[in-house]
């Protein structure tokens, strides 16, 4: 697997790629709606500009895609795998990748939001809970972790 940078012609891959990810847990069709706009309204090109944002690929195949992002603190700001790839290893391959980058950027720790589902995830990787925050999209609160890369 690679990380490829997205580019600006890739923007209108980006939200569809993060809807059909969140699309394959039981969420109901109202907060899907949602993430919808929410995702359409992050994926700008001003976001690439501000963000170390990749496609995963592997075998000339996306599978994926996730960003850096360091505003107030450093974070994996975003981290989809389209459905079809979900269970298949690709994920930890991924993952590891975006950390390679954010210690290549010499970031001493990554923050993660993480969705309900993808908790279990991101402690088998190694990050830790260290609270909660209010969702951007429903009334409820996400996962804070953190995984330390030194």
């Amino acid at each position: 697997m690679k990380l490829v940078p997205a580019r600006r012609e890739d923007l209108p891959l980006l939200p569809s790629i993060a809807l059909r990810s969140k699309s394959h847990w039981d969420y109901p069709q109202d907060f899907l709606d949602k993430c919808k706009i929410f995702f359409e309204a992050e994926y700008t090109e001003e976001y690439l500009k501000t963000s170390h944002t990749f496609l995963f690929v592997q075998d000339s195949e996306i599978v994926g895609m996730g960003s850096l992002l360091w505003e107030d603190i450093p974070m994996i700001d975003s981290f989809w795998l389209l459905p079809e790839n979900i269970g298949k290893g690709y994920g930890k391959q991924a993952f590891d990748l975006l950390i390679k980058e954010a210690q290549k950027l010499n970031w001493p720790n990554l923050t993660i939001i993480s969705d309900i589902y993808a908790e279990g995830f991101y402690k088998a990787m190694g990050a830790k809970r260290v609270g909660e925050v209010p969702s951007e999209v429903q009334d409820t609160m996400l996962p804070k972790m953190l995984i330390d890369l030194g």
